[in-house]
C-alpha cells in the first residue's frame, strides 16, 4: 500500500530512477535519468513548482495543440515545419485499418507497415535499420528476375495480402487480423471453411439415407465392442481382488 504522505515528487523521481536503472534501452535509460535530474533542479528552486510537475506528470492527460505551441513560442522556437512534420509520422504511423487491403502494392506496403508498427514496433524498428543498410543496387539485385522464373510468371493479387497483426482465436469480431484484412484472416479463414465442412457432413447424416445406415451399423459395432471389452474385463477384476 502506498504511503500517503509521500510526495508526488517523491513518487516520481522513483520510478524515473528506477526506469533508468532497469530499462534495457539506452534512450528510456538517458530520458528517464536527465528527467529526473531536472526535476531534481527545479526542486532546488522552487519546491511547489516541482511539486506540481510531478503531479502532471503521474496523472498524465491528453495534450492539446494550443498548450504545446503555446511552450514553444515562450521558448522562441520556430514551429514552422511541425505540422508538416506531424502528418508524415502519422501517416507512417497511422492505424492498418485505415488502408484497404489486396489494392496498389505501395498501399499494401504502407499498410503492412503500419500493422507491423502498431503490433511489433521492436521488429519494425528493426526493419527499418535492416532497409536503410542495403546497398544502392538493391532493386536490381533483388527484384531483376529471370524469364525462367516462376516468380515472373506470377500475377499480383493471387494471394492475399500478408497479415503482419496477430489473430485472436477467441474472438473473431475484434481479430486484429480480421481487422487489418478487412475480411477473415487466414487463421479464421481455416476455421470456418472447417465447420463449413463440418455442418455439411452433420446435414448429409441427417437426410441421407446410406449415411445415416453406415453410421447406426458402425455405432452399433462400437457399442458390441465395448460390451465385450467390459465382459473380459470384469472376470480378471474379480480374480485379482480374491
Amino acid at each position: 500500500m502506498r504511503d500517503d504522505t509521500t510526495t508526488a515528487l517523491s513518487r516520481l523521481r522513483f520510478r524515473l530512477l528506477a526506469a533508468a536503472y532497469s530499462n534495457t534501452d539506452f534512450w528510456t535509460q538517458r530520458t528517464a535519468f536527465i528527467t529526473d535530474q531536472a526535476v531534481a533542479a527545479l526542486a532546488r528552486r522552487d519546491a511547489t513548482a516541482a511539486e506540481d510537475l510531478a503531479k502532471s506528470l503521474l496523472t498524465p492527460r491528453p495534450l492539446h495543440d494550443t498548450e504545446i505551441l503555446g511552450a514553444a513560442v515562450e521558448a522562441g522556437l520556430d514551429t514552422t515545419g511541425w505540422e508538416e512534420r506531424r502528418e508524415k509520422t502519422r501517416a507512417y504511423a497511422r492505424e492498418a485499418s485505415e488502408l484497404p487491403p489486396k489494392s496498389d502494392p505501395d498501399t499494401e506496403a504502407q499498410r503492412v507497415w503500419a500493422s507491423l508498427y502498431d503490433h511489433y514496433p521492436q521488429i519494425a524498428a528493426a526493419l527499418a535499420t535492416f532497409l536503410r543498410g542495403m546497398p544502392d543496387s538493391w532493386r536490381e539485385d533483388l527484384f531483376t528476375i529471370s524469364p525462367y522464373s516462376s516468380r515472373g510468371h506470377r500475377r499480383h493479387g493471387e494471394t492475399p495480402g500478408p497479415e503482419t497483426a496477430p489473430y485472436d482465436p477467441m474472438d473473431w469480431e475484434d481479430c486484429p487480423a480480421c481487422i487489418e484484412a478487412q475480411d477473415q484472416c487466414r487463421y479464421h479463414r481455416g476455421v470456418f471453411a472447417g465447420m463449413e465442412y463440418q455442418a455439411g457432413l452433420i446435414k448429409t447424416l441427417l437426410s441421407d439415407h446410406a449415411a445415416i445406415e453406415y453410421v447406426q451399423e458402425r455405432h452399433a459395432a462400437l457399442e458390441s465392442q465395448a460390451r465385450q471389452a467390459d465382459t473380459q474385463a470384469t472376470p480378471a477384476a474379480e480374480g485379482a481382488s480374491s
